[in-house]
């Protein structure tokens, strides 16, 4: 079942499109007390929800959840649960809305809120019945965690994971790193035995490039073109194009390539050529000399006889008186 989305819907509407006179030096609203869209902030935790009350039932609210959602803690029991309460889209709740993203001051990095398996988890309470069952009217929608679907709904509104902070990886991050067309390759494999070469980018794709008849020995990166030109040891190349600022460690066979910011290529146990026009010239070299024989020892001396001792003398007679 697909999921049905329509535009948000509220009680209170205005009759007509509101603006401020063209001498003015201010706006109509701020961007951080919007639904969704493009906001700054200035902090990482700024992106975070906190519980802020003391005893439960209680709805989060506190000036330091920037960016709320509409969410009530229980107390844990059948009569009273945790809820979340969502606009009419179905895809927001509170200033969070799918998609959005915030600037943040403090990394100067752009973060978008996601949940990968949103409509999975939205399809899992489609069946529920009774108390368990979501509450939807013509303006808001209500989950509640009496069941385990809606505890994973809700889990998923409330988590706060931030990428790259505090091991969080992409793909468990509600809020993910936003590179736009900001794709950069940050390293790749080579593969010796099916002559393919692997490379991956920032947003955790890969590319899978073939056509080597022969291993890799060096390359050449052209700044100017971002492409990296990649030698066979038949002569043959291949061309890579589509290069941006970046990089990271590409493994050719047994050796190491290091692709730097701009400057280019490294390789472990090769000689490089820079032509001071950005162009990195990577020469693969070896060992070519041939180590010489060891001689052999001598034959040690003989030892000579020792000598006969002499005969004791005999002593003289005696004269007569």
């Amino acid at each position: 079942m697909s999921f049905n989305y329509k535009n948000p819907l509220s009680s209170a509407q205005l009759g007509g499109a509101q603006s401020v006179v063209r001498t003015a030096t201010f706006g109509t609203n701020f961007s951080v007390l919007t639904v969704g869209g493009y906001m700054e902030v200035f902090y990482l935790r700024d992106l975070e929800l906190v519980l802020t009350a003391s005893t439960y039932p209680s709805q989060i609210q506190l000036s330091a959840n920037t960016i709320p959602i509409n969410f009530t803690k229980g107390t844990g029991t059948a009569f009273s649960p945790d809820s979340i309460s969502l606009n009419s889209d179905n895809i927001s709740s509170g200033r969070r809305r799918l998609g959005m993203q915030v600037y943040v001051q403090e990394t100067d990095t752009v973060y978008q809120y996601t949940i990968p398996n949103y409509e999975t988890l939205w399809n899992s309470l489609s069946g529920l019945t009774g108390n368990s069952a979501k509450t939807e009217s013509e303006y808001a929608t209500t989950v509640n965690s009496r069941s385990q679907a809606g505890k994973d709904f809700i889990n998923a509104w409330t988590a706060s994971t931030i990428e790259g902070i505090i091991g969080i990886t992409k793909p468990s991050a509600r809020w993910q790193i936003f590179y736009g067309s900001d794709v950069q390759i940050t390293g790749g494999t080579y593969y010796s035995g099916t002559s393919d070469l692997e490379l991956y980018n920032n947003t955790g794709g890969t590319i899978t490039i073939s056509g080597f008849t022969a291993p890799v020995t060096g390359g050449t990166y052209n700044n100017g073109t971002q492409t990296l030109t990649l030698n066979s040891a038949d002569g043959s190349s291949v061309d890579i194009t589509g290069f941006t600022a970046g990089g990271g460690t590409i493994t050719v066979g047994d050796g190491t390539t290091t692709v730097n910011n701009v400057s280019g290529m490294t390789f472990s146990g090769a000689s490089v050529v820079d032509d001071g026009d950005g162009n990195i010239t990577v020469t693969i070299t070896g060992s070519t000399g041939t180590s010489g024989t060891s001689g052999t020892s001598g034959i040690s001396g003989v030892d000579g006889t020792s000598g006969t001792s002499g005969i004791s003398g005999v002593d003289g007679t005696s004269g007569t008186s």
